[in-house]
């Protein structure tokens, strides 16, 4: 009798898809995490549920260093006051992130985990989905994202910068800079297939450097390119934008991929599709520096399928906090418990 690979119990699984909601209900059993960033989305989901009379509930609040004057934690107490909310400061370090999910997750304790992502670095996004789902979590779990009104930058601030910038290698950059190395944590590190030739899944972003990092540290023979399609017909041109910023067409053998920034359901069949194709043979290596739902299906992904190797290139420095998202145009939740992971394998 043929056993069923995780894999294939993954791709069985028929994804949830994102309830667009207009409330946040929390219960006072419940422990919110929230990541106290500097864009307007960041509080949204608190607000609304203290707007709507939670009460008692529990608040894990995530800081990050290098601390940044404009993040909102002073806005996050406020609200925590506000609705007798108890709530307890974590520090999450970028350039050392290692072990980071399960401090978080210890933290967080027993009953239900909201988990609010819409200010939450993608690889902490990554870390602490993988860590929920191998500790069959997610039963417990919902998520949630708060969409933004404007996404930065602007198509002529982009058209102009390339223009002007009169760089052969295209390395204008926009909301980050640089990258302060290849983070690679051990809970998303993988012996599989050591020595075998790397597939590297990217996701181009507005900072080529990061790609251009993933592509000269790993020597990947194979690179799978997942262009990120956003939801509003507004920003269809950002995909070819951020190829052209990234001359991904340089990266070759490849394979290109288009899944939607805001649909998660697209990057999770496109990693399962990779990891059908190449899993056997090859190291598949994914670098989440797309947006932050993708990074929930790279979470998920990574959870059940322990064989993947995540890097991420890290940013060193950012842009000024008025370079990036502002308003707030839709919440958005998703109850995890459909990913929850068998207990095989």
């Amino acid at each position: 009798m043929r056993v069923t690979r995780l894999d294939e119990h993954l791709a069985a699984i028929s994804p949830p898809q994102l309830e667009a909601v207009e409330s946040a209900s929390l219960a006072s059993t419940d422990v919110l995490v929230v990541c106290a960033g500097f864009e307007d989305r960041a509080t949204e989901v608190l607000k609304r549920a203290v707007a709507g009379g939670g009460r008692d509930f529990r608040v894990v609040c995530v800081e990050y260093l290098p601390r940044n004057d404009t993040n909102r934690s002073a806005e996050v107490r406020e609200l925590c006051e506000r609705a007798g909310a108890r709530q307890e400061t974590w520090v999450f370090d970028r350039e050392n992130p290692a072990g980071a999910a399960e401090e978080l997750l210890r933290r967080a304790g027993a009953g239900q985990l909201q988990v609010d992502i819409s200010g939450m670095s993608r690889l902490l996004v990554v870390q602490l989905l993988a860590r929920a789902t191998r500790e069959r979590l997610l039963g417990r779990t919902t998520l949630w994202y708060t969409e933004a009104l404007e996404y930065p930058p602007s198509r002529e601030e982009v058209e102009a910068r390339l223009a002007d910038s009169g760089d052969a290698l295209g390395v204008a950059m926009f909301l980050s800079s640089g990258v302060f190395g290849l983070t690679v944590v051990p809970e998303l590190s993988s012996v599989a297939m050591q020595g075998q030739p790397i597939v590297l899944t990217a996701f181009p972003s507005w900072n080529p450097m990061q790609l251009a990092a993933l592509r000269a540290e790993l020597q990947a023979s194979f690179f799978v390119i997942v262009h990120g399609v956003p939801p509003d017909d507004a920003n269809a041109w950002r995909p070819e934008a951020i190829a052209r910023l990234n001359r991904s067409e340089t990266l070759l053998p490849q394979l290109e991929v288009r899944a939607g920034t805001l649909d998660y359901r697209e990057t999770l069949k496109a990693l399962l599709d990779v990891y059908r194709a190449h899993a056997r043979r090859e190291k598949i290596v994914v670098a989440p520096t797309g947006s932050k739902m993708q990074s929930v299906a790279v979470g998920i992904v990574c959870g059940w399928l322990s064989d993947l190797q995540v890097v991420y290139p890290t940013p060193r420095t950012f842009s000024a906090p008025t370079e990036y998202t502002r308003g707030v145009k839709a919440l958005y939740r998703l109850p995890l418990g459909s990913f929850e992971r068998p207990d095989v394998g």
